[in-house]
């Protein structure tokens, strides 16, 4: 009787220190300290694009109105060089009329028959001169630059005022695209007939095309200082299309599909340039991923972990609406799950506290330490997070918080934190 006892307590004791992690996404807003922040650091600044769109297209316009005149005139000059070669065909033919009706019935009909054809002077056809049509050129796309600039090329952390110290200027080239073209492929498919399987050729088309639209930024001060200046290489680089594969040959016809296409590089090459700006010189608002671990259990034995765990996943939530107070309750859970750890035995199964236990709280804080910028106490925790028996998985994880962490770092370093 006292060793069933002792079995049924040593099982119920088991139960209780019993873990079941579970894991759950969280995504919140958190401000991105600039790479190379703009010292003094100003009040304001003004974003602007000036596009090659207008200019090339009074190229064109030019042009078109050039080669209408330079038509007209050819059209008028043929008209006058019209009339004078009709008045010498008139010429010749009177002379060549002459001649030939000065000539004997019978030497007219001996030349008639020696060349075996008509011999009576014809007078030369004069063709009637005409305008040469000009065809009106293609455009190029013509942009809102003032919507363009307001839309998507802000600076984080500060105000947008014209007449700023501060110029964030981006100067556009025009959407380029090269000719499509039609690329097929041979295939070997098989089919089955009769009880019987054959092989055959199939051919497969598809429609290419390679584009680009070219950018360029500059970051200047009142008086021409010039702070910052990138002309992407990404962005001057020709990209290329390919549509879906068909069993027929596609239409070369793709004014619809470039406007579409131009219309979504536009936007993404605008948006790429303005992060790539606000990473160097703004306080971007960025969205960040994570997950957050709690203990599924039945008891109360993990209480404090779960109510750190309930409080950091209101304070991610809360980021980016009300910093000071989410920051509270972040430190709130921070507190709790640290004097969690103290309890760490990574080598006793059965404690509390024991490695799987020991492995979440870490992530929870490394995470809850990113978004406070407590880079210290991460470079602690991972040093000892290290030392534990991580899964590949759980490896790849500290790694990723590693290089987070040295990313923070050389950020605090450089806005002086």
């Amino acid at each position: 009787m006292r060793i069933y006892f002792t079995i049924l307590a040593l099982l119920t004791l088991n139960a209780a220190i019993a873990q079941n992690i579970k894991s759950e996404d969280v995504q919140y807003n958190y401000i991105k300290l600039p790479t190379n922040p703009l010292n003094p650091k100003p009040v304001n600044y003004f974003s602007s694009v000036v596009s090659s769109a207008e200019a090339e297209n009074a190229k064109l316009k030019a042009k078109y109105e050039a080669d209408k005149i330079q038509a007209e005139n050819d059209f008028q000059r043929d008209q006058v060089d019209y009339q004078a070669k009709v008045k010498a065909a008139d010429e010749q033919y009177a002379k060549d009329m002459e001649a030939w009706n000065s000539k004997s019935t019978a030497k007219k009909i001996l030349e008639r028959e020696l060349l075996n054809e008509n011999n009576k002077p014809v007078k030369a056809y004069v063709p009637q001169p005409s305008r040469r049509y000009v065809y009106e050129p293609k455009y190029v796309t013509a942009h809102d630059v003032s919507t363009l600039a307001s839309t998507y090329l802000k600076l984080d952390g500060f105000d947008r005022v014209q007449g700023s110290d501060i110029m964030y200027l981006v100067e556009m080239g025009v959407f380029e695209h090269s000719e499509p073209r039609v690329v097929s492929e041979i295939r070997k498919e098989t089919r089955s007939a009769n009880g019987t399987t054959s092989t055959y050729d199939v051919a497969y088309y598809h429609l290419e095309f390679n584009y680009r639209h070219p950018m360029t930024v500059k970051i200047t001060k009142t008086g021409g200082q010039e702070l910052y200046m990138n002309a992407p290489s990404q962005l001057n680089e020709f990209k290329t299309y390919k549509s879906a594969e068909s069993k027929s040959s596609p239409s070369t016809d793709i004014s619809i599909l470039v406007k579409t296409i131009e219309a979504q590089v536009l936007k993404e090459n605008l948006e790429f340039i303005n992060h790539m700006v606000n990473d160097r010189m703004g306080f971007e608002v960025s969205k960040r991923k994570s997950s957050l671990d709690y203990v599924k259990t039945k008891g109360e034995e993990y209480a404090d972990v779960n109510e750190a765990y309930d409080a950091a996943t209101m304070a991610f939530t809360m980021m980016g609406k009300t910093d000071d107070q989410a920051k509270a309750k972040l430190q709130e859970a921070v507190s709790k799950w640290t004097k969690a750890l103290a309890e760490s035995e990574p080598e006793n199964k059965k404690a509390r506290i024991d490695k799987n236990v020991t492995i979440s709280l870490g992530f929870n804080l490394l995470e809850a330490y990113f978004a406070l910028r407590m880079v210290d106490e991460a470079e602690a925790l991972i040093a000892s997070q290290k030392k534990l028996d991580l899964s590949k998985k759980e490896t790849k994880l500290l790694e990723t918080y590693t290089q987070d962490f040295i990313d923070l770092r050389m950020r605090k370093t450089a806005n002086n934190l």
